[in-house]
């Protein structure tokens, strides 16, 4: 008799052997391995991933605020000139229509005082609005 024959697991040659289902569970204990790294390094890629999309949404609004600050300072600069311009309208208004005041006397004025060009200038003694006393 041997040692084999004293363990029960060890007797016979058939599918049910003892041996045999151990060495058939650490083949399955090795393909879970084989799959457990797999799956590790599948979690460490989308978490460096995650890392760099979180990365890149922080950088992102940074800039959105950056550009914030820069629109609100444009849109202050924008009231600004458009208050400028309107100033600038009005006095532009005002300047046109003294313009045109001035121009109505003129012409008002070159109306009343209108003289005839083939009367010679003579001195203002003689002229036929000089009054005598």
């Amino acid at each position: 008799m041997s040692l084999i024959d004293h363990i029960p697991g060890l007797k016979g040659t058939g599918s049910h052997r003892a041996a045999d289902r151990i060495a058939e569970l650490e083949g399955l204990v090795g393909q879970l391995r084989e799959e457990n790294v797999k799956l590790l390094t599948r979690q460490a890629a989308a978490d460096d991933f995650f890392m760099i999309q979180d990365q890149y949404a922080t950088d992102l609004e940074a800039e959105l605020a950056q550009e914030k600050r820069a629109h609100a300072a444009t849109k202050a600069d924008l009231e600004v000139r458009t208050r400028w311009v309107a100033d600038l309208e009005g006095r532009l208004a005002d300047a046109e229509r003294r313009l045109d005041i001035r121009r109505l006397a003129e012409t008002a004025a070159e109306r009343t005082q209108e003289m005839p060009g083939i009367t010679p200038v003579v001195p203002l003694h003689q002229s036929p609005q000089a009054k005598t006393n």
